[in-house]
């Protein structure tokens, strides 16, 4: 268990966790769908595992140990899935996130070399500016919608690291295409809680009218840039991508499999994490004015750098924190394929497990005051949470690739925003999480953004 020092006063921020009445049967089966944070019971937060008392329900399990057995040791007993390749068949295509076996093993070990954190660390220039243009647009004082304004961002950073700068596209039909995409691709069926897996086998969702035109797009920036000068983005760095062992490259098409898929995930997850990391920081005075003191004394006030990336520990702190309390994956799935034990049950093809990344995250066996907000938890000399419960990024052979890119923005935006602006919610507005796949604030998050002197 974590024992890192409670903060000068305990921040708990809005969320949903067990009070002192626990959720009825009705509350699990009417939000298990759209809203399953809070249909979980007080169990799956301080237990080591649950199964719902419905015939079909999937296994939860909370045991860092069973989790490891799921995601590594015996990862090829447990895959994604037919569901899974139904969901996201449409975004990713024939790509990493989807494949299995030696087809996701030799995109994964080509890919890996162009999202090591040097190379991402020189993103930060990118990443930097889109901050400042926000800041710009924002003047001297403004309401915003934080989410928005994140998502905004967000796509800025991806037009300019992974789709050429947005040379190839008109940057306002795309960004309202990939808004649609995103809304179209994580809409939730209720087919998803209630059928078997084998009941999605073979189907593919339709990928929406906007998918066409994006994949037009991209395919062509990826004809031109192979051709083109290097300008030192992730489209150079996954242009170069071999499989060290074969030598292979990516085609034309898996390459756009994997870059649609990237932009798709790291576009949301990313504005997630910024918008949450705001919020925690500009609610908690000694958090702000902590951050701000590091970004100063590190970069004062110079443009955040590659070099200013590691030296912003409590800022990573922060957005580590944030990522807690508010991951945003809430949880990940895995089916049985072959017969086998898991904790001592018996598992047999066709079983679902969960892992509720959310409540792992909050669970009292593995966290000192679970819903308090404490960047402090993730300081050097603190020990590290073990990585089978804390995973905002996943775990295992299959942890996201994009980490690394993640967290370089996160910390170079959140850093250049803090320094920039001071921010508060809206008055009246009262924040409150909720979501099926993703843990989004209602409405957005509206609050009013000041420029600092």
């Amino acid at each position: 268990m974590s024992q890192a020092p409670v903060l000068d006063h305990d921040f708990v921020p809005p969320a949903p966790f067990p009070g002192v009445r626990d959720v009825s049967l009705l509350d699990q089966m009417l939000k298990g769908l759209t809203r399953p944070t809070e249909g979980w019971p007080r169990t799956v937060f301080e237990d080591l595992s649950w199964k719902p008392p419905f015939p079909g329900t999937p296994l939860f399990i909370m045991d860092p140990a069973v989790i490891r057995d799921v995601l590594v040791t015996q990862a090829e007993n447990f895959g994604q899935g037919a569901m899974f390749r139904r969901m996201f068949r449409p975004v990713w295509g024939d790509g990493m996130f989807t494949s299995e076996g030696p087809a996701w093993r030799w995109q994964r070990h080509a890919s890996a070399p162009a999202f090591r954190p040097a190379h991402m660390h020189a993103l930060a220039p990118f990443m930097a500016k889109a901050a400042d243009a926000a800041l710009e647009r924002w003047g001297e004082s403004a309401p915003i919608n934080a989410l928005e304004e994140a998502t905004r961002i967000s796509f800025d950073v991806i037009l300019d690291t992974v789709l050429s700068g947005g040379e190839d596209f008109d940057r306002e039909t795309v960004r309202a295409r990939m808004a649609a995409f995103v809304a179209h691709a994580l809409k939730p069926r209720f087919s998803y809680m209630l059928a078997p897996d084998a009941y999605h086998d073979g189907k593919v969702n339709a990928s929406g009218p906007d998918a066409a035109a994006l994949r037009s797009d991209i395919e062509a920036m990826i004809r031109r840039r192979r051709t083109a000068p290097p300008r030192g983005d992730l489209v150079d760095q996954l242009l170069a991508a071999k499989d060290p062992e074969t030598g292979q490259a990516m085609d034309d098409a898996l390459l756009c499999d994997n870059l649609l898929g990237f932009i798709v995930a790291g576009h949301e997850t990313s504005a997630l994490a910024l918008t949450w990391s705001i919020y925690l920081a500009s609610a908690h005075a000694p958090t702000a004015e902590r951050l701000r003191a590091e970004v100063n004394a590190v970069a004062g006030e110079a443009p955040i750098g590659p070099g200013h990336v590691e030296q912003l520990v409590f800022t990573r702190q922060v957005i580590s924190e944030a990522m807690r309390l508010y991951p945003g994956a809430l949880q990940l799935y895995r089916i049985c394929t072959r017969p086998t034990e898991l904790a001592g049950r018996a598992m047999t093809p066709g079983d679902r497990i969960v892992i509720p990344v959310y409540a792992l995250h909050r669970h009292s066996r593995y966290w000192r005051d679970p819903h308090v907000f404490n960047p402090d938890r993730f300081a050097p000399g603190e020990p590290a949470p073990d990585r089978h419960v804390y995973m905002p990024f996943g775990a295992g052979p299959r942890i996201c690739l994009g980490a690394a890119f993640a967290m370089t923005e996160l910390v170079v935006v959140l850093a250049t925003l803090m320094r920039g602006a001071d921010f508060s919610v809206a008055t009246g507005y009262k924040v409150w999480p909720s979501g099926g796949l993703t843990l989004r604030p209602e409405r957005g998050l509206p609050m009013i953004a000041t420029r600092r002197s």
